[in-house]
């Protein structure tokens, strides 16, 4: 049979109350940690990526304007050498540069992308058992414990006898003891050898007497005997 070393029913109550306070807390923070990577996620894929993606309309948009703006300068000034298209052609020149930067972000957002999914996939394999702990097995151990505290309690409960009700219980078990013994040698009482019973001795008694009468004694007349003179 177990034993159970518990020195403190409260100790199991205190420990219930912090292992509630604990799942709480790591659920929260698991809650916390899943915004966050939605968020993260979000941003990169939805509004990172697309951002970027109409930036580059944009600007291949403006590269074609500049191009334009600089043709037809360069076409007004055909006939005249005092008409300069320094201007159209920085302008093309910066068009064509935040062109390539924008796709850079583009390219940028999709490598960050896998290695994102990565980090979120290693994330959730090491937050998920944690997890359905909380959620599964946090039940089961309340559970166990309300039943260990319970039981304890139960037997906490019970009474102990005092040395009076102990003395008792046991002079009255002797009692009982003493008196079936006294019952049962009362009942069957084995006959001592040589001792004879009542009914014995009459048998006997009456036996010498009959044989006392048939035996003559000496000295008187039988009345079967001839008496010769």
């Amino acid at each position: 049979m177990s034993q159970a070393n518990v020195r403190s029913v409260e100790a199991l109550k205190d420990f219930k109350n912090a292992l509630i306070a604990y799942a709480e807390e790591a659920r929260n923070a698991l809650n916390g940690v899943d915004m966050d990577v939605r968020r993260t996620r979000d941003w990169l894929e939805r509004d990172q990526l697309s951002y970027w993606q109409n930036q580059v309309k944009k600007r291949n948009e403006q590269v074609s304007q500049a191009r334009a703006d600089l043709f037809r300068r360069q076409i007004s000034q055909s006939g005249s050498g005092s008409v300069s298209d320094t201007d159209q052609k920085e302008a093309l020149r910066l068009a064509i540069m935040r062109l390539r930067q924008a796709e850079e972000k583009v390219e940028k957002v999709k490598r960050w992308q896998p290695v994102l999914q990565h980090a979120i996939s290693e994330y959730n394999s090491a937050a998920r058992p944690l997890g359905d702990r909380i959620s599964g097995d946090l039940v089961a151990s309340l559970a166990l414990l309300d039943r260990m505290v319970a039981s304890l309690d139960a037997y906490m409960a019970i009474k102990a006898p005092t040395l009076r009700e102990e003395k008792s219980s046991t002079s009255s078990q002797a009692e009982s003891a003493s008196a079936g013994v006294t019952k049962e040698t009362s009942v069957a009482m084995p006959v001592s050898e040589g001792e004879g019973r009542p009914e014995d001795g009459e048998a006997a008694a009456s036996g010498d007497g009959d044989a006392d009468a048939g035996t003559p004694v000496e000295g008187e007349p039988n009345e079967n005997q001839v008496v010769t003179p």
